[in-house]
This record gives C-alpha cells, structure tokens and sequence, in this order.
C-alpha cells in the first residue's frame, strides 16, 4: 500500500490494530490477517474493507476511527461539505477533493489491472453497473443480492487469475443477454430463483 502522508500511515495502521484486536480477518477465502500489508492501495482498504462491510465500519465509526476530520489520503483538513465515497448511501467516508481524486485514479488502475483494459467512461444508459445480468434479473443495481455478487467479484474472483478470467469473459458475454432479458419477468424470475438466489445463498 502507498502511503501518500504520515497520517495515512496513523489512518491505517489505527484501524488494522483495531481490528486485529478483535480478531477481524481482512479476506476469510486466503486468512490474510488485518494488517497494512493486506492490502494493495488505500482505496481498496476503505472501499472494500471499511465502508463496504457494515459490521466494520459501524464499529469502527462509533469510535471516531473513520472519520477523523482529515483525509486519510492527504491528512487535510475535512468536514462533511467535502467530497465521499458511500456505499448503499448509509455509510460514507469523506476526503480532500485532492484526495477523492488519488482514490478515483487507483480505483481505474485496479479495473485496469483485474479487466486487462481501461476503465470505460461512465454511461447514462442503463445496465451498466457492472453486474449485468443480475442488475437485469433483480431489477436494481442496489439489490441486496447484487451487492452481494459485487463484493464476491472484487473480494474473492478478483484476487486470483481464474477469477480475473471470468470477470473478463462474463463482461464480454453478458451485455448482449441482459439486454434481452429486459422485460421478461417470467424468465428473470426463473433466472432469479434456481440460479442467482443460490449463489448468493452461498457465498453469503
């Protein structure tokens, strides 16, 4: 993990210490440990690690470690008129508008490195949150079961190479199918019921 001022070093090191503590495991699929090294930029760590997860960031919110007043990339001082990065609009963490853009460029260079390609500009259209088929069969791409599937793909399919091929392969084929399962309740509720509902059952 890059350390871009000695308060992201104070940042983190507080948190895994924190959660080391209390015997938090950063990734349960390869028993890494909550420690700075875990992790490969800091982006990642809040994204996925902090904010994402519920159970964490509540706990550590309550005790003033996630929002301190300063960006955890710059050591700047911030309040809540600053830009944030939130997941599911309930839990946020605020940074320096120098550092909400460290933290958009390590999140294209992490698409870059797991897709093989640059990250798209974004769309207006429809369907492009990422999960295609599932944002098509749920009918939202804030669906519990999609969030699910999004954490899975970046936690655990992401970090190792034959996950990184189907992340790749499923991009190649699923816009076309997603886009003819618009509109097809009767299917999406098949596709909903018998496949995506156990794999979330599963990897929950």
């Amino acid at each position: 993990m890059k350390y871009y001022t000695d308060f992201t070093t104070e940042y983190v090191n507080d948190i895994c210490k924190e959660l080391s503590a209390k015997g938090v495991i950063a990734d349960k699929f390869e028993n890494k440990p909550f420690e700075p090294e875990s992790f490969e930029t800091l982006t990642n760590f809040l994204q996925n690690h902090i904010v994402k997860s519920l159970d964490i960031f509540t706990y550590l919110d309550n005790l003033g470690l996630v929002n301190r007043g300063k960006c955890p990339y710059t050591g700047q001082r911030i309040d809540e008129s600053f830009p944030s990065w939130s997941f599911m609009n309930n839990r946020r963490v605020y940074v320096s508008h120098e550092g909400y853009a460290i933290m958009q460029k390590e999140d294209d260079e992490e698409y870059e490195k797991i897709m093989g390609h640059p990250k798209p500009k974004k769309s207006t259209s429809s369907g492009k949150s990422g999960c295609y088929i599932a944002t098509a069969c749920y009918g939202n791409e804030f669906a519990p079961e999609v969030l699910h599937l999004k954490l899975f793909r970046d936690n655990v399919l992401a970090k190792n190479r034959l996950g990184r091929l189907f992340i790749k392969t499923y991009y190649f084929l699923s816009p076309p199918i997603a886009e003819k399962l618009k509109n097809k309740e009767r299917l999406n509720t098949f596709i909903r019921n018998q496949i995506l509902n156990k794999i979330v059952k599963r990897i929950k």
